[in-house]
Protein backbone atom coordinates (compact mmCIF):
# COMPACT_ATOMS: atom_id res chain seq x y z
CA UNK A 1 0.00 0.00 0.00
CA UNK A 2 1.23 3.25 -0.67
CA UNK A 3 1.05 5.78 1.55
CA UNK A 4 -1.89 7.83 2.00
CA UNK A 5 -1.49 11.78 0.97
CA UNK A 6 -1.87 14.22 4.18
CA UNK A 7 -5.80 14.04 5.46
CA UNK A 8 -7.27 16.60 7.84
CA UNK A 9 -8.51 15.44 11.43
CA UNK A 10 -12.04 15.77 9.94
CA UNK A 11 -10.93 13.07 6.59
CA UNK A 12 -9.55 10.23 9.23
CA UNK A 13 -13.07 10.99 11.54
CA UNK A 14 -14.92 10.22 8.29
CA UNK A 15 -12.97 7.23 7.37
CA UNK A 16 -12.50 5.87 10.98
CA UNK A 17 -16.46 6.56 11.08
CA UNK A 18 -16.91 4.51 8.01
CA UNK A 19 -15.45 1.52 9.34
CA UNK A 20 -16.41 1.40 12.86
CA UNK A 21 -19.91 1.33 11.38
CA UNK A 22 -19.16 -0.91 8.43
CA UNK A 23 -18.04 -3.33 11.67
CA UNK A 24 -21.20 -2.56 13.62
CA UNK A 25 -23.05 -3.35 10.74
CA UNK A 26 -21.37 -7.11 9.86
CA UNK A 27 -22.28 -8.05 13.66
CA UNK A 28 -25.47 -6.75 13.38
CA UNK A 29 -26.04 -9.50 10.73
CA UNK A 30 -26.27 -13.72 11.10
CA UNK A 31 -23.62 -15.47 11.18
CA UNK A 32 -23.86 -16.78 7.62
CA UNK A 33 -24.68 -12.96 6.23
CA UNK A 34 -21.72 -11.44 7.79
CA UNK A 35 -19.14 -10.77 5.60
CA UNK A 36 -15.82 -11.83 8.29
CA UNK A 37 -12.58 -11.29 5.85
CA UNK A 38 -14.77 -7.43 4.86
CA UNK A 39 -14.94 -6.87 8.90
CA UNK A 40 -11.64 -8.12 9.74
CA UNK A 41 -9.84 -5.82 7.10
CA UNK A 42 -12.04 -2.94 9.06
CA UNK A 43 -10.77 -3.85 12.28
CA UNK A 44 -7.09 -3.85 10.65
CA UNK A 45 -7.23 -0.60 9.17
CA UNK A 46 -9.27 1.01 12.04
CA UNK A 47 -6.23 -0.49 14.24
CA UNK A 48 -2.97 0.28 12.31
CA UNK A 49 -4.02 4.03 10.75
CA UNK A 50 -7.24 5.56 12.78
CA UNK A 51 -6.31 4.07 16.10
CA UNK A 52 -6.88 7.25 18.69
CA UNK A 53 -10.11 7.66 16.47
CA UNK A 54 -11.06 4.00 17.07
CA UNK A 55 -10.69 4.79 20.43
CA UNK A 56 -12.73 7.98 20.26
CA UNK A 57 -15.83 6.21 18.42
CA UNK A 58 -15.96 3.43 21.57
CA UNK A 59 -16.04 6.09 24.26
CA UNK A 60 -18.88 8.26 22.06
CA UNK A 61 -20.66 5.30 22.04
CA UNK A 62 -20.36 4.38 25.52
CA UNK A 63 -20.69 7.68 26.46
CA UNK A 64 -24.13 7.42 24.68
CA UNK A 65 -25.39 4.57 26.47
CA UNK A 66 -24.54 2.30 23.35
CA UNK A 67 -22.39 -0.85 23.31
CA UNK A 68 -19.49 -0.61 20.85
CA UNK A 69 -19.11 -3.11 17.98
CA UNK A 70 -16.29 -5.69 19.09
CA UNK A 71 -13.07 -4.32 17.40
CA UNK A 72 -10.55 -6.28 18.59
CA UNK A 73 -8.53 -7.78 16.21
CA UNK A 74 -8.01 -11.53 15.30
CA UNK A 75 -4.82 -12.40 16.23
CA UNK A 76 -2.56 -13.32 13.17
CA UNK A 77 -0.70 -16.63 12.87
CA UNK A 78 1.97 -16.99 14.73
CA UNK A 79 2.05 -13.29 16.14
Amino acid sequence: MTDMPAMTERDRYIIARALYELIRSEQAKSAADRRGADEEDAKAILHARFDSELQMLVQTDRAAGREPPDCKRAPSIGG
